[in-house]
């Protein structure tokens, strides 16, 4: 019998990553699509070596920081529809530490990420070395903190344990149920230590991703709810998005006329075009989506994790009579507010559904078809006026945004994450002409936008803008960097509205005042309240390799979306915006963010017993 391939565990890890492939519905993608890493002390000769050398076709991307390669990532596996995904690098102590964030955003998403950690000496012949961890526990170390953030973990102590561990990698990847950050931490003297590995283990892999199927009985308890509904809603999210079920869902609201409202994870997975699609559901929904949501007598809720921004803290279904339905892959979301369970695919559980309420006799609800309708018109009437802007004047945040709506090409994507801007984009972007919308709302990672940009030109899409806020942008700026050096076809718009302006709000509205939220020198009493200060976010990114326009006007801010239109590679627009207007706001979108129950400002008492009056009034549990 032969020994098999002697190779070190870097290099196994690189040649097997590069052997394996995932098919859905006929169709073989490279399950690592590629690899992003910053060597330093515990991979710089081990998994770095292993890929230069075995890496095969894996293209491997140099980042600026840990963080922002998961993001990357992530962002590239949600636009292959998790069917394939990047694996991230880092060297031990801070380069690990740095992926935690990465890791929590890919598994709270439930996005399949390949973590390779990096960890202290195995033999410990050493003493204790540079970044290690000293813990009375020997065998704890700074990579263990990725075990509350990851959905599988293994340490690798010994070459020959990889067999097992990437195996089971590999299947967890391309669980549609498990997804999320799967981390292998591989101890610096065992990356570079050599085994003998059978040479089959190295053969092309390829992993058949299931379309789990409806159970019969399940799907006919959901038709019959669906019989006996009168005003049924349906709620799209992120599920429907990786299962491709566009189309299915599209012809499941139009054949039974069922308005379908959209999750943050969900938006735009109806088209803008059909009069069906409703938009953003919850905090961040619009008027028509949480008017229909409130009337809801039946709520079938597909691909969702129904978190608190969906149901406002469990305060937006207020019809007494309501009832849930759920189509999930992932059984604990099936049962979530007490719905009826149906654990399926997305496309299959909507193709099984659409047949057994043709079967039991579904029909359109015609009143109901109304009440969509003139929710929807008094939305338009609502909106419409605060996203025109002044000529020659200062522009809010949400009509520059309608700017860059209108600007931007059809089959487009526009990426939000974190601050006011996601909830703006949510609310307010039209899809129609399928521009659509790339939203992390899930973790609400602030830095996630430059390199979830970088994430999808990568995956293929031609035609991206970035949203971003200037407090989030002088985070981590460095992407830029990223995506000129790999000469990158990217939009990113920075409004710069001189602080953190969304959490000032919600301060104001829980607190009375806000602290410490602007961009402001000190006062002289030495307070946080003086000028803002000057920041000049065009030089900075110009700095890093992209072509700068800046815009405080209306005219300026078109001009500047052409100017960027028509360049092939990195543009930033810098764009002025008045720092103290938010978007347009709904009705029925409570969220249980409390103020403090005891303050001595009668501001804030007087918050605290508004806040009470409503929760007690609304928020319920649904059995």
């Amino acid at each position: 019998m032969s020994k098999g391939i002697k190779l070190t565990a870097g290099q196994a890890v690189a040649r097997f990553l590069a052997a394996q492939w995932t098919e859905r519905d006929g169709v073989q993608r490279p399950l690592i699509g590629g690899a992003c890493g910053i060597f330093g002390h515990g991979n710089l000769s081990g998994l770095g070596q292993g890929f230069a050398e075995c890496g095969g076709d894996i293209p491997f991307y140099q980042p600026f920081h840990e963080q922002s390669m998961l993001h990357t990532a992530i962002a590239y596996a949600r636009v292959q529809r998790r069917l394939s995904t990047y694996a991230c690098t880092a060297s031990i102590g801070p380069g690990t530490a740095n992926m935690y964030t990465g890791a929590a955003s890919a598994t709270v998403q439930r996005v399949p990420v390949l973590v390779l950690a990096s960890d202290h000496y195995a033999n410990r012949r050493q003493g204790i070395v540079l970044q290690q961890l000293e813990s009375p526990q020997y065998d704890l170390s700074v990579s263990d903190g990725l075990r509350a953030v990851s959905v599988f973990f293994d340490k690798i102590t010994r070459p020959e344990q990889l067999i097992p561990s990437l195996m089971e990698a590999a299947r967890v990847l391309t669980s549609p149920s498990e997804a999320g950050a799967v981390t292998l931490s591989i101890c610096q003297d065992v990356q570079g230590e050599a085994a003998y590995f059978p040479e089959e283990f190295f053969e092309k892999r390829v992993w058949h991703v299931e379309r789990r199927a409806a159970e019969a009985a399940q799907v006919g308890r959901v038709a019959e709810l669906l019989k006996a509904a009168r005003k049924p809603l349906i709620i799209s999210g992120g599920g429907v998005y990786y299962s491709e079920a566009e189309r299915e869902m599209l012809a499941f609201a139009e054949r039974f006329g069922i308005p379908v409202v959209e999750t943050v994870a969900g938006r735009s997975t109806m088209p803008g075009e059909s009069e069906y699609a409703l938009g953003a559901v919850g905090i961040a929904g619009n008027l028509a989506a949480n008017e229909l949501a409130t009337k809801a007598d039946l709520v079938l809720a597909v691909g969702t994790r129904l978190t608190d921004v969906v149901t406002c803290s469990q305060t937006l279904f207020q019809n007494p009579d309501v009832k849930f339905a759920s189509i999930n892959i992932t059984g604990r979301d099936t049962t979530k507010l007490g719905a009826e369970p149906i654990v399926a695919d997305a496309r299959a559980g909507l193709e099984a559904l659409s047949q057994a309420a043709a079967a039991a006799g579904v029909e359109r609800q015609s009143n109901w078809r109304s009440e969509m309708r003139n929710a929807a018109e008094s939305w338009t009437s609502l909106a419409a006026p605060t996203l025109v802007a002044t000529p020659k004047e200062m522009m809010t945040q949400s009509q520059a945004l309608a700017i860059v709506n209108r600007a931007a090409r059809p089959d487009s994507y526009v990426i939000g994450a974190a601050g006011s801007l996601p909830g703006d984009v949510a609310k307010l972007w039209d899809t129609r002409e399928n521009k659509r919308i790339h939203l992390e709302f899930g973790f609400s990672c602030m830095t996630y936008e430059i390199p979830a940009g970088i994430g999808l030109v990568q995956g293929g899409e031609k035609n991206v803008y970035v949203v971003i806020g200037d407090g989030t942008y002088l985070m981590n700026p460095s992407d830029l960097l990223v995506a000129a050096r790999e000469r990158l076809k990217l939009t990113v718009c920075v409004f710069v509205n001189h602080g953190y302006q969304i959490i000032r709000d919600l301060q104001e509205l829980t607190t009375g005042s806000s602290f410490s939220t602007e961009f402001r020198g000190r006062d002289n009493a030495g307070q946080l309240n003086g000028a803002y200060m000057d920041i000049d976010i065009a030089k900075n990114a110009a700095s890093l390799g992209a072509r700068v326009h800046s815009a405080a006007t209306p005219e300026e801010l078109e001009a500047a979306l052409t100017a960027a239109d028509a360049d092939p590679g990195l543009n930033v627009v810098v764009i002025e915006v008045d720092p103290r207007k938010m978007s347009v706001g709904t009705k029925h979108s409570f969220w249980d963010i409390a103020p403090p129950e005891v303050a001595a400002d009668t501001a804030a008492q007087e918050l605290r017993s508004k806040y009470e009056t409503r929760r007690d009034a609304l928020q319920r549990h649904y059995l």
